[in-house]
């Protein structure tokens, strides 16, 4: 394996991490409001704490066409700029007034590198879609309330941190990616298939990469696993 880079990073540093990147290859949005509402409680329960971790990601590094990609931890990645986001959103709209200077530099100094990452973003899925505004206003009614104070905006930006790997090679940013999934929570196998095949098109078939996307999205998950399961599996030369 060629060389792996691990950073332990804060919230603030992942979102001004410059060529972050969510590639077409990745599964819709799918965190919910219950995920949301654990995420803020439990920012609430440590904030106390000197650092609280969020969990990993792995990126793939891109460097012909100068990006990030993130190839594992996208839905903690969305949801956590979805936050400063509507962080952003109350202040500016005066309902909530940051008093330490050092806080109110840190906000302002965010805006352009969150409000560009928000930019870049494309989601053909209306999974999506509906999960990114149905949490966005969740977490803007969160932010607003008189009990998130600054302690807990500090503590989300600065001290709430991931655990990142960079990995050069794509073959083996998805083999760890693999492993890390192995010992958590299992993918889908048309999740993963999905993801290598997509990440195969070339620059000049965008437009048919974002319609295989689509259709790919438009299908039930069960339809998927039984398709995989039936064929696919049955298929393959190495099956006992």
């Amino acid at each position: 394996m060629s060389e792996l880079e691990k950073e332990i990073i804060s919230v603030a540093d992942l979102l001004t991490t410059k060529s972050l990147t969510l590639p077409d290859y990745q599964r819709p949005y799918k965190w919910t409001l219950k995920n949301v509402v654990q995420l803020f409680h439990d920012i609430d329960t440590h904030r106390d704490k000197t650092a609280y971790r969020l969990g990993t990601i792995v990126f793939h590094s891109d460097e012909k066409k100068g990006e990030l990609n993130i190839v594992d931890g996208q839905q903690r990645t969305l949801t956590l700029l979805l936050a400063v986001w509507a962080l952003m959103s109350v202040i500016q709209e005066g309902k909530k007034k940051l008093v330490r200077g050092e806080l109110i530099r840190q906000v302002d100094d965010l805006q352009n590198d969150v409000e560009n990452l928000l930019q870049k973003q494309s989601f053909a899925s209306t999974i999506s879609h509906k999960n990114l505004r149905d949490n966005f206003l969740e977490i803007k009614r969160i932010v607003n309330r008189p009990d998130f104070t600054e302690q807990h905006i500090d503590f989300l930006l600065n001290s709430c941190q991931v655990v990142t790997f960079t990995l050069v090679n794509i073959s083996e940013a998805f083999q760890f990616f693999d492993s890390q999934n192995a010992r958590g929570k299992d993918l889908a196998p048309h999740d993963l298939l999905k993801a290598y095949h997509l990440r195969e098109f070339p620059d000049d078939e965008q437009e048919l990469k974002s319609s295989s996307v689509s259709g790919w999205e438009g299908l039930e998950s069960e339809q998927l696993e039984t398709l995989f399961a039936e064929h696919v599996m049955e298929s393959d030369p190495k099956k006992p």
